[in-house]
């Protein structure tokens, strides 16, 4: 069952696009998570990349502090120009901007940031102990300077942390560049801090020289290496700003501080120093800012950039995925809707419209297949769908002119049926004729009794020419014109069977049959009282009753009763299921032919035909006469009818005629459903010459003459059969 092969059509597309883009989509989502990360690395670069305008704010209030720190050192604590509380508060108000900016800085996925901002947390937190330190002079001057140059340190670690970072080619040099330069101010700063400290006494102290000069080197190569990682607008920027009269100043004193390195006494003016270096490094910030607001900018736009490039590929891949989605249910709708539409029109004919022709094929009147059409299937493609439901239209067609055809082949031999049964209809009456003629005349009984037989077998062939008429379609050409009692009914059709001394009766209600119904069922009983006789046994007995049906006491019910072998219950269903669709034929309706025509007369009339098995053996035929068909009942009175007068040219051979079997006490019984059996039945018969009265009843029917109401006079109790052997 859950075999690929046996798979629904849309099912199997539906796989076969199922996988494919399953696999698309799960590229697409790496992809756009490989765009989407990239995009958050941009802004987390912007991010830090804004984190350094506030930290460089607070490295250059820092390198501020620290030169003035190292003058009121060197000053002894008594200058009061280099009073550093003013600095200080520059400074704390740097470290509350700087630590707003940083609270919104996301380091869980950056340990290398989170270090460096935990190193820079700690060094602030220290600042307060260091100032103590100043003010109480609990510390050496080069330990106080080497609190603060660690401080500026770490801050400017934020720089390389942001080079780690992806913010794109651009975006990477102006980090480079920025550290080069913020470094170079560190190292001017540390120059200017230290050239206070010696112009405070106008003379380098032991071991202070060579400090100041490692300085003054740290500087110039940092200013190189800026010029070498910088851009050449960068470098044309320095080159224009940082110039004029203060920077030229600040490159002399330094100069001249170096050659008066061993004179007792520097001179120079340590306020021209101060306002020289610090323009200096003023014009340096100034760069740095510029560079800082273009790293700024660029990494602004790249995160822009980055995330629009990820907002754009997600929409774009859902377009794409939404656009194939429509596509493929397009093609597949287009797939699938034709076939299921063919498979509709298919299943319909399958199902109901060839079914029905057939059925219509199988009954007589056929004239109604002229209306029949093919219904095509709708598909117009020129697909192999296509292609396929123009095949199957083509086999409906050729499958409807083939029903057709079948019809016209079945209307021919209805026909041929008709014509044939009609000529023989009339040999048959001619050859009754000659028989009655001779039976007139006939005195010698042996010779009679030969000619009751073939009078017999003529009236059983001109039955059989009638049941050709009934499976054709046809009526049978027996016309009655006015109510008959059913006994008579039941003799007329005694009378037609070839073993009918082997037929007892037993009528418990008498009614009158309506006039058009008459016909039809004495053939009709006649069929079932010949397939009782036949299916038994040569010495058993078939009885026919008549009572009130017992679920529906205004119908009217007769029971054919044989002591046959009986019939297999799977047999028994099959026999009446072919009687309850006798209007229908088919090639097994063949072996049949009886049954056929019982239920299609029974189907005319209304009458319902059923077999049962016996109590103990054999098989009863059960016929429902509907109330509609009754003109008159007399339920209980006795089946006495007056003698009916034998023909002029024929004297009946007896005085004392048979007559049916009275039903006595039993006249209010109602028999049940099943096999009823009375031991009190007789025969209808108790001479061929009485059974001839009857059957000249019975051949007026068939020659459509109405005879007199009475076909024969009540039969006298306890007859017994004739000898047939010896007379028929």
């Amino acid at each position: 069952m859950y075999r690929p092969e046996n798979w629904r059509v849309r099912h199997k597309l539906t796989a076969v696009v199922l996988f494919p883009g399953l696999l698309a989509a799960a590229m697409a989502v790496v992809s756009i998570s490989h765009t989407i990360g990239d995009a958050n690395d941009h802004r987390r670069f912007s991010e830090m990349a804004r984190l350094q305008q506030p930290a460089l704010d607070l490295v250059r209030a820092l390198q501020d502090e620290r030169d003035v720190t190292a003058s009121f050192i060197r000053g002894r604590r008594k200058v009061v120009d280099t009073d550093p509380r003013e600095q200080r508060a520059e400074v704390d108000t740097a470290v509350a901007a700087y630590r707003s900016a940083a609270a919104g800085i996301d380091t869980t996925d950056d340990p290398q940031l989170d270090t460096v901002l935990q190193d820079i947390t700690r060094e602030l937190r220290s600042l307060p102990a260091l100032r103590t330190s100043v003010d109480r002079a609990n510390l050496t001057q080069s330990s106080i300077l080497a609190n603060y140059t660690t401080a500026i340190r770490r801050l400017l670690d934020i720089g390389p942390a942001l080079a780690s970072r992806n913010g794109g080619d651009a975006a990477a040099s102006h980090v480079r560049s920025l550290n080069a330069l913020s470094r170079a101010t560190e190292n001017t700063s540390r120059v200017r801090a230290s050239l206070n400290s010696v112009l405070t006494t106008r003379t380098f102290l032991v071991g202070q020289f060579p400090d100041f000069a490692g300085t003054v080197a740290r500087q110039q190569e940092s200013i190189n290496q800026f010029m070498t990682t910088a851009s050449t607008k960068q470098r044309s920027l320095y080159a224009d700003t940082v110039k004029g009269a203060p920077v030229s100043t600040a490159h002399a004193i330094q100069e001249r501080a170096t050659e008066q390195a061993q004179s007792p006494r520097i001179d120079v003016d340590p306020a021209a120093w101060r306002r020289a270096s610090s323009h200096k490094i003023t014009l340096m910030r100034e760069v740095e800012a510029e560079i800082l607001a273009d790293l700024v900018a660029v990494s602004s736009e790249a995160h822009a950039s980055r995330e629009s490039v990820a907002l754009w590929s997600a929409a774009g891949m859902a377009a794409v995925f939404a656009t194939t989605g429509w596509v493929i249910t397009a093609v597949v709708r287009s797939l699938t809707r034709p076939l299921a539409r063919l498979r509709m029109s298919a299943l319909e004919v399958a199902n109901e419209r060839l079914p029905e022709a057939l059925t219509r094929l199988r009954q007589a009147d056929v004239d109604d297949l002229d209306g029949y059409r093919s219904t095509p299937t709708g598909v117009a493609s020129d697909d192999e769908i296509g292609e396929v439901a123009e095949a199957f239209d083509a086999v409906q067609n050729a499958a409807v002119a083939l029903i057709r055809d079948q019809a016209a082949l079945r209307a021919h031999i209805n026909g041929m049926f008709i014509h044939l049964s009609r000529r023989n209809q009339q040999r048959v009456g001619r050859l009754l004729t000659e028989i009655g003629d001779l039976e007139q005349h006939e005195r010698d009984p042996d010779h009679l009794a030969r000619l009751f037989r073939l009078d017999h077998l003529a009236t059983q062939m001109l039955r059989t020419d009638e049941s050709l008429l009934v499976l054709a379609g046809s009526d049978t050409g027996r016309i009655w014109e006015q109510p008959m009692p059913l006994a008579d009914i039941m003799l007329a059709a005694g009378a037609e069977v070839e073993q009918y001394t082997r037929i007892d009766y037993r009528p418990l209600v008498t009614a009158d049959m309506a006039a058009d119904a008459v016909t039809d069922l004495v053939h009709l009983l006649a069929e079932l009282m010949e397939n009782a006789t036949d299916f038994s046994g040569a010495d058993t007995r078939v009885t026919v009753t008549c009572g009130m049906a017992p679920d529906r006491p205004s119908d009217l019910l007769v029971s054919i009763q044989d002591h046959g072998t009986g019939m297999a219950p799977e047999h028994l269903a099959a026999v009446n299921q072919r009687l309850a669709s006798a209007s229908s034929l088919d090639p097994s309706a063949g072996r049949s032919m009886g049954l056929i025509v019982v239920g299609r007369l029974a189907a005319k009339h209304g009458i319902h035909v059923h077999l049962v098995s016996g109590v103990q053996r054999g098989t009863t035929a059960l016929v429902r006469i509907p109330a509609s068909l009754l003109t008159a009942r007399h339920d209980g009175a006795p089946a006495t009818h007056e003698q009916c007068p034998p023909p002029a040219d024929r004297p009946v051979s007896r005085s004392e005629p048979a007559r049916l079997s009275s039903p006595g006490t039993d006249g209010d019984h109602v028999f049940p459903r099943g096999t009823p059996h009375s031991t009190d039945s007789a025969p209808a018969f108790s001479s061929p010459q009485e059974w001839l009265t009857q059957r000249r009843f019975a051949q007026r029917l068939h020659s459509g003459d109405t005879p007199a109401p009475c076909p024969l006079p009540p039969a006298r109790s306890g007859s017994t059969p004739p000898d047939t052997e010896g007379h028929l």
